[in-house]
């Protein structure tokens, strides 16, 4: 009797319950039954704890630090005196660095200018005196004696023609005159023609030649100059 009521007994328990279990080993839970979320994990609708409040935080936080100036700032604006002393002589001595270097640039050109002229006119004063030695070698070819000796009077027509090519190696060059309009610059009139044959101030003769070394005048053509004739009354 005891036997068949413990056996009527234990079919009449209900069956065990199987549990359908979600997530890892570790956390596992029973399905229908939501596991605890943090704040974080949670849906939109659901406010997070301190959220609004916490976002206004921020911003006030930021809109104080954009409206209230840093402390000192005020101060790091003002140019100290010293300071500024300091820039104005910094551009005072820049600016007096640039002149003494433009003063310098001026004086090598100067110099070099000058070496250079030195050395190409080196010769001017020689070349000076010996010019009166040229016009008396020409003078005695255009003033020959007749019956002179042909050979004697080739050999100094050579030797002046000799003495008048080294001149010209030496820069040496004779100033065109006959011709010309006459130029004070290189010209220097002696006498004056009255002829209608020519221009008024125009070269008709050359009294000595002149000479010119490279660009400088070394000695005035002496000219007779041009002149118109005189109305009769």
């Amino acid at each position: 009797m005891d036997r068949w009521w413990r056996e009527c007994a234990w079919s009449a328990r209900p069956p065990p319950t199987c549990w359908r279990t979600s997530g890892t080993d570790s956390g596992r839970t029973p399905m229908g039954k939501k596991p605890n979320m943090s704040p974080k994990h949670q849906a939109p609708d659901q406010p997070v704890p301190g959220g609004e409040t916490g976002r206004q935080s921020v911003v006030d936080t930021r809109a104080s630090s954009l409206e209230d100036p840093q402390p000192g700032t005020a101060s790091q604006q003002a140019v100290d005196p010293e300071l500024q002393a300091a820039r104005d002589n910094a551009e005072a001595m820049f600016a007096r660095y640039q002149r003494l270097a433009a003063d310098f640039e001026n004086y090598k050109r100067r110099t070099r200018q000058e070496l250079a002229d030195r050395t190409q006119y080196a010769n001017e004063e020689l070349l000076r005196k010996l010019l009166p030695i040229l016009d008396n070698l020409r003078r005695a070819l255009d003033h020959a004696p007749e019956g002179i000796d042909r050979n004697w009077f080739e050999g100094i027509k050579l030797v002046a023609r000799q003495f008048e090519e080294t001149l010209q190696a030496q820069g040496l060059s004779t100033i065109p005159a006959v011709g010309e309009k006459f130029d004070p610059s290189q010209h220097e009139a002696i006498a004056r023609e009255e002829t209608d044959e020519h221009e008024e101030g125009t070269v008709v003769e050359e009294m000595q030649p002149g000479y010119r070394l490279h660009q400088r005048v070394l000695r005035p053509t002496l000219v007779k100059v041009a002149h118109p004739r005189a109305l009769k009354s």
